[in-house]
């Protein structure tokens, strides 16, 4: 019989030997793992219809609990009633016991998995929001059936937090987008950002380019705004500057962007790659002199703070989550206008004329945060 007291996660993003999506959250619990003492379960949703398997991952186990939901995001908690039944079931036939904490990752469905184990086992509960959309009321397909169903299923996602012991934000204002909505009242809130993992993310030295080299490393799409940094970077050309740019990623926007570039002759300067793998982001953020991603709709962005813990100077938008971290003396360096091309060709030049530099703040290395996290919110492996 298990001695450790078990700290469940619930989470639709974890990381495979075939995918990086939610590297931040192995990267999360990888480093709870390190500080406590918990036995750490992983539960990963997915869809009724997919064809994914119990798998390991770098030391972890991880079970897939397959959901029953109508496809495209239509009723989202419809069926939480025979979800509810099934988890639990399942939780039970995979000897998952002891619970003590349960996190869980985005409001749909992992906080409703969160209090119905909860209540169930009574565990400390939490809820972890990576996204402004924190009620996901922007997924699924627009129209008439969506319409009907939005207003009831944020009335029972509110419900839902409100239920939760502490409701966590990835920066302070993700937890702003909770508090727009009136009936939002929760027992507790925290601001956990996304730390660094230092030993994945550091400065190293490796040839550069003579160009200066400006990289984006991001899913293309719109909010993303990728467009702007091409419009940008070609204003630099036109002006003189030698400088390229190295646009990583795949989405939606990607071939409106490609075409932008060929039909503009930037393609000698403007390059796309593929995804790389996630353990060889650091070769990339140090073969680099600059790191922007316009996006304007971000909660915080895990990737400046790994360009920042490499020593690469970033640019990011006014507004956004990640603008909490940067200090105000540094701001006008680093921060530029939403869908702004001018501004962000403004920014990139100030960049390149003065070489400015920021250091990093290893309080957000995710030691550092996480260990934070487990004091302020009083959680132990002995509880």
């Amino acid at each position: 019989m298990k001695s450790k007291k078990t700290y469940l996660v619930i989470s639709p993003f974890f990381p495979s030997e075939n995918s990086h999506n939610g590297s931040y959250v192995f990267d999360g619990v990888n480093e709870l793992k390190k500080q406590t003492n918990f036995h750490i379960e992983i539960v990963k949703v997915v869809s009724l219809f997919s064809s994914e398997k119990d798998y390991e991952f770098k030391g972890f186990q991880v079970k897939i609990f397959k959901m029953c939901d109508l496809p495209f995001f239509i009723f989202p908690g419809l069926l939480h009633f025979i979800n509810k039944k099934r988890i639990l079931s399942f939780l039970s036939s995979k000897k998952v016991d002891d619970i003590s904490i349960i996190h869980a990752h985005v409001t749909y469905p992992s906080a409703y998995f969160a209090n119905a184990i909860g209540d169930k086992c009574n565990a400390k509960t939490m809820v972890q929001h990576h996204g402004l959309d924190v009620l996901q009321l922007l997924n699924g397909r627009n129209g008439f059936l969506r319409r009907i169903w939005k207003n009831n299923f944020m009335k029972k996602s509110i419900n839902q937090l409100n239920k939760i012991d502490v409701n966590i934000g990835v920066s302070e204002k993700v937890l702003e987008k909770l508090r727009e909505f009136k009936s939002y009242n929760p027992i507790s809130e925290y601001v956990l950002y996304n730390g660094v993992d230092t030993s994945k993310f550091f400065p190293k030295k490796l040839e550069k380019t003579k160009e200066f080299t400006i990289g984006c490393v991001a899913n293309f799409w719109k909010i993303k705004d990728h467009i702007s940094l091409i419009r940008a970077v070609e204003m630099l050309l036109k002006e003189g500057e030698q400088i390229c740019s190295r646009l990583i990623g795949e989405g939606a926007t990607l071939q409106h962007c490609k075409d932008y570039v060929k039909t503009n002759k930037l393609s000698e300067n403007i390059v796309f790659e593929r995804e790389i793998k996630h353990e060889k982001l650091n070769d990339f953020f140090n073969e680099i002199d600059l790191f922007v991603m316009p996006s304007y709709y971000e909660a915080l962005g895990c990737v400046y703070l790994e360009s920042w813990a490499t020593n690469t100077p970033f640019i990011a938008i006014k507004g956004q989550g990640i603008s909490e971290l940067i200090p105000d003396e540094k701001k006008s360096f680093y921060l530029a206008e939403k869908q702004n091309p001018i501004s962000l060709k403004e920014k990139i030049q100030i960049i390149i004329e003065k070489d400015e530099k920021m250091q990093f703040d290893y309080s957000l290395s995710i030691k550092n945060t996480i260990e934070k996290f487990l004091q302020k919110n009083r959680i132990d492996g002995d509880n």
